[in-house]
């Protein structure tokens, strides 16, 4: 069985990936990495493989792009994995105030925004946090300089200029552990929170009404976001984790209440 994530190795998906091989035995040469999210879901599915996805951080917000992923796909959530994330920013040279260009993942660069701003940095959005300190390596200029871990910049030999450089001292990203429905692995995961996405029917307050359901047995929501459905113009859908009940009864009777104010409800993952 083989592991896939975005990104080059020594991004942060592959500190993730390394601590996922673990729970599985699995070597280094299993740990895969693809240039897109696209083709990582792709060949995941198509190879019945295990990969990793990050969902959101706790600054820069939601990686959009693979919600839809994970919508669109039919896949479900084994696990889920919170890496504090400590950025810093490297360069070939040991000069902070000659540097006049950052390059990294864009979430990165969100991530340090007001330090770049603070030290008249300009970003420059490239791969991602590893690949960005191989080229900065490669290129050997003073005037650039890459923001990612302090690792990757040790790994490829540059001179960490300042550590921490994140705008949010706790910054952290939550990543999904996902495999393909037809796979069973029911012994790793956790089964104790439940995702879904639902359309809201046309009434008064009839969000405050779906959220309801949940409140009323005390089952506490973990995250609420809407997206456009990308169906019809100006339609949205919702996206809600809650922790899982103990009482079964409490979890049927909450998504009939939900089902009463609702449409389309799909439960994506229980994990």
């Amino acid at each position: 069985m083989n592991i896939y994530y975005q990104w080059h190795k020594w991004a942060y998906s592959h500190k993730v990936w390394l601590e996922t091989a673990k729970k599985y035995n699995l070597e280094e040469n299993q740990i895969i990495w693809v240039f897109s999210f696209k083709d990582m879901f792709d060949e995941v599915v198509k190879n019945n493989w295990i990969w990793i996805v990050p969902i959101e951080n706790s600054y820069a917000g939601s990686v959009h792009e693979n919600f839809y992923h994970l919508v669109s796909y039919d896949v479900e959530i084994i696990w889920e994995y919170y890496l504090d994330i400590n950025h810093c920013i490297a360069s070939t040279w040991n000069n902070l105030s000659k540097i006049k260009t950052a390059y990294s993942h864009y979430q990165a660069l969100m991530q340090c925004e007001q330090y770049l701003k603070k030290h008249n940095i300009k970003p420059h959005i490239f791969w991602d946090t590893a690949w960005s300190a191989k080229y900065i390596k490669e290129k050997n200029n003073p005037e650039i300089a890459a923001i990612s871990s302090e690792f990757a910049a040790e790994i490829y030999g540059l001179n960490i200029l300042e550590k921490n450089i994140n705008d949010q001292k706790w910054n952290t990203t939550r990543f999904f552990i996902v495999i393909p429905k037809k796979v069973n692995l029911e012994n790793f995961s956790q089964n104790n929170k439940i995702s879904l996405v639902f359309k809201v029917k046309n009434m008064p307050a009839v969000l405050y009404k779906c959220l309801w359901a949940f409140a009323t047995r005390n089952i506490d929501l973990t995250r609420i976001e809407s997206l456009p459905t990308k169906e019809n113009q100006f339609e949205y859908m919702f996206w809600i984790d809650f922790i899982k009940p103990k009482n079964e009864k409490d979890l049927k009777e909450s998504l009939e209440e939900l089902s009463f104010f609702s449409k389309d409800i799909k439960i994506l993952w229980k994990y």
